[in-house]
């Protein structure tokens, strides 16, 4: 019996702890690059036509396997509300600063929320949501942070460039399983 790569491609997304890129998906199929677009497409639409609870979606760099958000409600139930990610209205400021202004020094995120921003960032560390992108080459040569992929598959967006505003980010974490404090 013969796989179709499309079968193999499925499983691999699937069964991925982590988004799994193309080229890998490409490589251990057996198929082109471009061949895997096609078949994630192709995978979607037969999992729209026959009423699935998920889709394939294209995130920090790969493919992952996402519930639709019709179906939050009973997810929500078996697995309670308390998996979500937990952020303070600063950490979400400071967060969506970061987001967008990348890479960004602590001073000027201080300077943009006019408050110490200290707390959110050292909770957004450890949070794995930004990281440590280096120094500034300035005086005192602060720290210079920017958002992980830990931030991109938490919001659903492919990479960096994807990072909508302020606006579009407080609708996308409103939307999500998150406690906004």
């Amino acid at each position: 019996m013969s796989i179709k790569p499309e079968t193999i491609i499925e499983a691999l997304i699937i069964s991925a702890p982590e988004p799994i890129t193309t080229s890998k998906l490409a490589k251990v199929a057996g198929v082109e690059r471009e061949k895997v677009f096609g078949i994630v497409k192709n995978l979607n639409e037969e999992y729209r036509k026959s009423g699935r609870s998920f889709e394939i979606r294209e995130v920090a760099g790969g493919y992952a396997v996402y519930v639709l958000p019709d179906f939050a409600p009973w997810i929500q139930e078996i697995l309670g509300r308390d998996r979500g990610l937990h952020l303070t209205r600063a950490m979400f400021e400071t967060l969506a600063i970061i987001a967008i202004k990348q890479p960004i020094t602590k001073p000027m995120i201080d300077k943009i929320r006019t408050v110490n921003s200290s707390a959110p960032i050292m909770q957004l560390l450890k949070q794995g949501l930004i990281t440590i992108a280096g120094r500034q080459h300035s005086p005192g040569k602060p720290f210079l942070y920017r958002t992980t992929h830990k931030f991109l598959k938490v919001f659903g967006l492919k990479s960096a460039q994807d990072i909508p505003s302020f606006e579009e980010l407080q609708k996308m974490f409103e939307g999500e399983d998150f406690s906004y404090e």
